[in-house]
């Protein structure tokens, strides 16, 4: 096995860095190039060629080819530790606000359903707008700023002396943590090889953590810096709440603006992340793809890269492009700012990629519709189930503290979800889609079911159930999105998916709100009863997906 020499990791650093005479020479570089030495059982560019695919999306599969080749390395399992602290902070800050929703009442008259909302608004706006700058921008700042964005305004939503300021806030850091999920996917699918991509199901690992952490830390603090026990019962006896003695939930957020810091700090300084090679290549920028694949072989002290800057040009001549002609343009070509404009705004159009044609529009529109339904059931039971249980728990004299002890043994089944999940995937005649079929059916029965039971013990129970179904189907459904899209519009695909969930997601606590109002029997039946009928849809639209994406290499 030859590894890469400090001479040629020099090389492939600065070629990373866009240093390495990339402005000047480009034909006297291409024939630098050393040819490496193959092994035994390797393809070569005839093998994998395929004429039915673009010029771009043949070299995006030479690089999904090294990444198999190169294996499962450090800088893999670097960036899908942190790209799961992403889906980490999501489900943190997701159960936040409705965790605090209890104490909160003591100290406002308003609809405490308009702060989910002011959140969910902000998760829309960032899904959107991430989505797509993860492939106008790049992956690398996007990975960045949306963490030091729910950071800041995770911090600062501890503060606000109004109602109206928290929920402002909320929003923004729903800006923030909404492009987590389709960025970080986006992310760890393009630097996986083939036969590891279960792992994309495994960041969903990280979600009943953020919970599971929001649960501790709510436990910790609302019962113990709460007016009264911390329950609903003072505003609705007209009993006056100082602030001073409610501070539980602002410590509680506190504490979360804090982890998530951590996590942005842990992105931007422990960790040198690279531009996606994918993402490069699609943007034109070839030698730095190259290189970068042979800055992470030098990282997993792999093997060099089999490919070259040579093979790439010779996909080129292929489709009919004069090499030579194209190189020397690209060295004398100085862009202005109105045409890196012109560019970055060119390549938004490249969304019409999502319906050219019938098996990639019949595959987008299923998603979009199991997205809207699968966040429309998930937001009012994550939402509203945490209030039915806390007020079956007023009803049953259970302490607060306990009920948040219930919402702990709740969550943390959907660990265990997400592993079971993984392994699904993986067996013949099931796979993603069948899991994924079997898994929502489940999430809307368990919904339903709940309505049936009275006591604590049974209301903890089914709540686990559907947040175990809901867990399995959701690790499965994100992963499948980074997966049914090409590199060159992934991060849109996933971002517009991801869009419309949070629409549904702004809309469906109104609605239940309407139905729960102040609590009730009846009013938490119909609440229910409208979250699973909704997600209902998601079984039916997934039995319509054109194909399954075990096994195929992405490009």
């Amino acid at each position: 096995m030859e590894r890469i020499d400090s001479k040629q990791s020099k090389k492939a650093h600065d070629e990373e860095e866009g240093t390495f005479e990339s402005s000047s020479a480009p034909t006297a570089h291409v024939q630098r190039v050393r040819t490496r030495p193959s092994r035994e059982g390797d393809l070569s560019l005839d093998d994998l060629f395929d004429e039915s695919k673009t010029a771009k999306e043949n070299k995006s599969t030479l690089l999904s080819y090294e990444l198999d080749r190169m294996g499962m390395g450090r800088y893999q399992w670097c960036v899908f530790f942190l790209c799961g602290l992403g889906y980490f902070i999501d489900l943190l800050w997701a159960q936040a606000f409705g965790l605090i929703a209890t104490p909160l009442k003591n100290e406002t008259d308003s609809n405490i359903g308009t702060l989910s909302t002011a959140f969910s608004v902000g998760l829309t706006v960032g899904a959107f707008t991430w989505g797509i700058l993860v492939d106008v921008v790049g992956r690398k700042w996007s990975f960045y700023f949306t963490c030091l964005c729910s950071s800041i305004f995770g911090l600062a939503s501890g503060a606000p002396p109004t109602f109206t300021g928290l929920r402002v806030l909320a929003a923004f850091v729903g800006f923030g943590v909404g492009g987590n999920i389709p960025i970080d996917a986006t992310i760890t699918m393009e630097v996986l090889p083939t036969k590891n991509r279960f792992l994309l199901v495994f960041l969903s690992l990280f979600q009943p953590v953020g919970v599971l952490i929001a649960c501790g830390i709510a436990y910790g603090f609302v019962p113990k810096y709460s007016c009264g026990r911390g329950d609903a019962d003072l505003a609705s006896q007209n009993i006056y709440c100082d602030p001073k003695d409610n501070m539980g939930w602002r410590y509680t957020l506190y504490t979360m603006g804090g982890l998530t810091l951590a996590v942005f700090l842990c992105r931007f300084l422990v960790f040198r992340f690279r531009e996606s090679p994918a993402f490069l290549v699609n943007r034109g920028d070839d030698q730095r793809a190259l290189a970068t694949v042979a800055s992470i072989a030098k990282m997993n002290r792999a093997p060099e890269p089999l490919f070259t800057m040579e093979d790439f040009n010779e996909i080129d001549r292929r489709f009919g492009v004069d090499v030579e002609s194209r190189d020397l343009a690209k060295a004398q070509r100085v862009q202005t700012y109105s045409e890196t404009l012109k560019e970055a705004l060119g390549r938004l159009r490249g969304v019409t990629i999502l319906f050219r044609n019938r098996t990639q529009a019949r595959t987008t529109i299923v998603l979009w519709l199991t997205y809207i339904a699968d966040f429309w059931g998930f937001s009012i039971a994550g939402y509203y189930l945490p209030q039915i249980l806390a007020d079956r728990g007023v009803e049953n004299n259970v302490p607060l503290s306990e009920t948040y002890k219930d919402y702990i043994a709740i969550y943390a089944p959907g660990i265990a979800a997400c592993l079971i999940a993984g392994a699904m995937i993986e067996v013949p005649r099931i796979g993603r889609q069948g899991a994924m079929i079997m898994s929502s059916a489940l999430m809307a029965v368990s919904m339903f079911l709940y309505t049936l039971v009275s006591s604590q013990a049974g209301s903890v129970g089914l709540n686990a159930l559907e947040y175990f179904m809901q867990s399995f189907f959701n690790s499965i459904l994100y992963a499948f999105t980074a997966e049914a899209f090409p590199s060159a519009v992934r991060g849109t695909a996933a971002g517009l998916t991801s869009t419309l969930g949070r629409i549904a997601s702004a809309v469906a606590p109104l609605a239940a709100d309407q139905l729960y109002g102040k609590g009730g029997v009846e009013a938490a039946k119909n609440t229910l009863y409208l979250a699973g009928g909704v997600t209902l849809i998601c079984p039916l639209a997934l039995a319509l997906l054109p194909f399954d994406t075990r096994g195929v290499r992405s490009y």
